[in-house]
């Protein structure tokens, strides 16, 4: 029997190439890259102190709204309930927030910062101001203004 002919793999076309191309127009590639890129700055200048953007947004969230609860918290932070215990654990684990009962309900809990917790957050506020200039370095005023409002109706 004759041994079947074998081909060279073809290289695409142009025209094949740019049909699968889902990257150059892609909003969700853009998003993606720039979300990868804003986490990358965001631990570089902020990572010795110890949080994660889900920690600090959750601090910042307890330092506006003390006494919360954590299903408040959670639907501030549009995150499951396991998700949100696990982020107030390693929180309090770390001495930044503490769990106080809530007189009447003995399932619930109110959520504070500590003393350590507010000077965490005291100081990822100084250097969060950097973050977000280098961030931001390569657009204007006008255009960072755009940017947040535009980010703002895609994410709604």
């Amino acid at each position: 029997m004759p041994s079947p002919k074998k081909t060279k793999p073809q290289a695409p076309t142009a025209a094949a190439t740019a049909h699968f191309d889902l990257q150059s127009d892609s909003l969700g590639y853009a998003l993606r890259r720039a979300q990868i890129r804003a986490y990358d700055l965001f631990f570089e200048k902020l990572g010795e102190l110890d949080l994660s953007p889900a920690r600090l947004t959750a601090l910042s969230l307890l330092s506006m709204d003390g006494g919360i609860n954590q299903a408040a918290l959670a639907k501030r932070l549009n995150i499951a309930g396991p998700s949100v215990l696990k982020l107030v654990d390693a929180l309090e684990q770390s001495g930044f927030v503490s769990r106080e009962a809530v007189e009447g309900d003995r399932r619930r809990y109110a959520l504070h910062l500590t003393d350590l917790g507010r000077e965490r957050l005291e100081a990822a506020h100084r250097a969060h101001d950097a973050y977000e200039a280098e961030l931001a370095k390569r657009l204007s005023l006008e255009e960072r203004t755009q940017l947040m409002e535009l980010l703002s109706r895609v994410g709604q």
